[in-house]
C-alpha cells in the first residue's frame, strides 16, 4: 500500500495538514526501443487532487517530450519512456502549482472551470478565481476533454429546499385564504343584524336605502363562499405546482442537454484515444522494423537497394557492412538482398542480368568477383536449395556479361571448400558443382581449343 502525503511541496512538513495524497509509484517495463513507464497509481493520486487521470498522464507526456496511453476503464497509465519516480514527482508537483492549488491561498481545493476557451480555477476556501496561464500544452487537451461538471450534495439540498419551499408557499397561501374567509363571513352576519334593527326604527325609505347600500357593498367585496375560496386555493397551489413543473422542465432539458455533450465528449475522447492508439502502433511498428534492420544486415541492403540508389551508391554501402568472412561475408549480404526473395517462376539468371551494372562496380576486382561465385553457391546451395538447378545458368550470364572472368569460374569449381566460410555443407557444395560441370567443362574445351589454334598461328 502506497504511504500518505501531503498535497504540495511547501506543506510537506505540516504534520496536522488536511489535505492528503498517494504516494506516487512507477514502474519502468519492458526493454530496448520498447521501454515504457507506468504510473501504477495513477488514477488514486488524480482522485485526490480531484482532476480527471487522463489530465495527469498527459502533462508528464507535454512535460517529458514522450508519448502517452491511457485506459479509462483499466486506469493503466502508460508514459513510453524509462523514466523514474523522482523525476515524475517533479512533475507532478509541477501540475499541482498550476492546475490544483490556488494561486491565491494556496488550498488545493479548486474547481477546474471553462469559459470561452480560457480555464481558471475557483478556491471553494476563499472564494479566489485564478487564471491557469493558457501557453502550456496541456491546455488544449482539458478545453477538448473538459471535466465533469458534478452537483455537490450541498447544491442538491439547496434545490430541494426551494422546491419544498414553493409547495409551503401554496399551502400557506390557501390557510391564509380560509382565515379570511371566516373572518368575512362573521362580518357579514354582523353588518346584516345591524342593517334588520335599522331598517324597523327609521322605515320603509331608510329601509330602501340600506338595501340598496348592501347590493353596493355585495358588489365590491370579495366573495367569501366556500366554493370561491377553494377556488382561489386552487389556483394559488396550481400556480405554485405550475411553478415547480416549469422549474423541473428546465432542470430535465438541462440534463438533457448535458448527457448529450458527454455522450458527444466521450465520442470525441474515443477518436482521439483510437488515433493516438493507431499512432503508438505505427511507431511500434516502426521501432521493430528499425530493430529487425539492425540486426539483419540483408534486410537492411535490401532496403536502400529499394531505394533507388545507384550501382556506385551500393558498391560503396556493401563496404560498410559489417560481417563475418570479409569480400565473402560482404557480398553474400548482397546477393541475398538482390536475388533471395524472388517470387515464384521469376529466374535467377535473369535478375542478375538485369543486375549486371550493381554486380560489376561492387566486385570490380578479382577477389570480389571471386567473392560472386562463392556467395552464388551459398545462395542456391544453402539459402534458397530448391533454385540449385539454375546454378549452371547464373554461371553462363556472370561469363557472357564478363562480370565474372572465365578462370575464376574454373578456379571456384575446383576448390570444393571453397564456401565452407559461410557455412555451407561438402554435400551442398558438391551438389552445387555437380550442376556447374556440364557448364565448367565447356569453359575448359573451350580454353583448350583457343589454346590449340595460338599453337597453330604460332606455327
Amino acid at each position: 500500500m502506497a504511504s500518505v502525503i501531503n498535497i504540495g511541496a511547501d506543506n510537506a512538513s505540516d504534520q496536522f495538514y488536511r489535505y492528503k495524497m498517494p504516494k506516487l509509484q512507477a514502474r519502468i517495463e519492458g526493454r530496448g526501443n520498447g521501454i515504457k513507464t507506468n504510473v501504477v497509481n495513477n488514477v488514486e493520486v488524480a482522485k485526490a487532487l480531484e482532476r480527471p487521470p487522463d489530465y495527469l498522464v498527459k502533462f508528464y507526456g507535454c512535460e517529458l517530450g514522450a508519448q502517452t496511453k491511457y485506459d479509462k476503464k483499466s486506469g493503466t497509465s502508460i508514459v513510453n519512456g524509462a523514466h523514474d519516480t523522482s523525476k515524475l514527482c517533479e512533475l507532478l508537483e509541477t501540475f499541482i502549482k498550476k492546475y490544483v492549488q490556488c494561486y491565491s491561498c494556496g488550498n488545493p481545493e479548486t474547481v477546474v472551470k471553462i469559459r470561452k476557451d480560457n480555464i481558471f480555477l475557483k478556491c471553494k476556501a476563499c472564494g479566489a478565481v485564478s487564471d491557469v496561464d493558457m501557453r502550456h500544452r496541456l491546455n488544449t487537451y482539458i478545453l477538448k476533454n473538459p471535466p465533469e461538471d458534478k452537483i455537490s450534495k450541498a447544491e442538491k439540498k439547496v434545490k430541494k429546499q426551494e422546491k419544498e419551499k414553493g409547495i409551503s408557499a401554496a399551502i400557506e397561501s390557501n390557510d391564509k385564504d380560509d382565515k379570511k374567509k371566516k373572518k368575512k363571513d362573521k362580518d357579514g352576519k354582523k353588518k346584516k343584524k345591524d342593517g334588520d334593527e335599522e331598517g324597523s326604527n327609521e322605515g320603509s325609505a331608510d329601509a330602501d336605502d340600506e338595501d340598496g347600500d348592501g347590493e353596493d357593498e355585495v358588489v365590491w367585496m370579495t366573495d367569501t363562499s366556500e366554493e370561491a375560496a377553494k377556488a382561489r386555493a386552487q389556483e394559488q397551489l396550481t400556480a405554485a405546482m405550475a411553478s415547480i413543473v416549469t422549474q423541473g422542465n428546465i432542470e430535465a432539458e438541462a440534463a438533457e442537454r448535458r448527457k448529450r455533450e458527454e455522450k458527444r465528449a466521450a465520442e470525441e475522447a474515443a477518436a482521439r484515444q483510437a488515433e493516438e492508439e493507431r499512432k503508438y502502433a505505427e511507431e511500434e511498428a516502426a521501432a521493430k522494423e528499425a530493430a529487425e534492420l539492425a540486426a539483419n544486415p540483408v534486410l537492411r541492403m535490401r532496403k536502400f537497394i529499394a531505394g533507388a540508389a545507384s550501382p556506385a551508391d551500393v558498391a560503396a554501402e556493401l563496404k560498410t557492412v559489417d560481417v563475418q568472412g570479409g569480400h565473402i561475408g560482404r557480398m553474400r549480404v548482397l546477393y541475398e538482398a538482390l536475388f533471395g526473395d524472388l517470387e515464384e517462376g521469376v529466374k535467377v539468371a535473369g535478375q542478375v542480368k538485369a543486375r549486371k551494372d550493381t554486380l560489376v562496380a561492387a566486385g570490380s576486382e578479382t577477389a570480389m568477383q571471386l567473392a560472386q561465385l562463392v556467395a552464388l553457391e551459398y545462395l542456391l546451395g544453402t539459402a534458397i536449395p530448391a533454385r540449385i538447378k539454375e546454378v549452371a545458368m547464373v554461371l553462363k550470364v556472370l561469363y557472357d556479361e564478363d562480370i565474372v572472368e572465365e578462370a575464376l569460374i574454373v578456379g571456384w569449381y575446383q576448390k570444393t571448400d571453397a564456401a565452407k566460410v559461410l557455412g555451407v555443407e561438402p554435400e551442398a557444395a558438391a551438389a552445387v558443382r555437380s550442376v556447374a560441370k556440364p557448364l565448367v567443362e565447356w569453359l575448359q574445351e573451350a580454353e583448350s581449343e583457343d589454346e590449340s589454334d595460338d599453337d597453330d598461328d604460332e606455327e
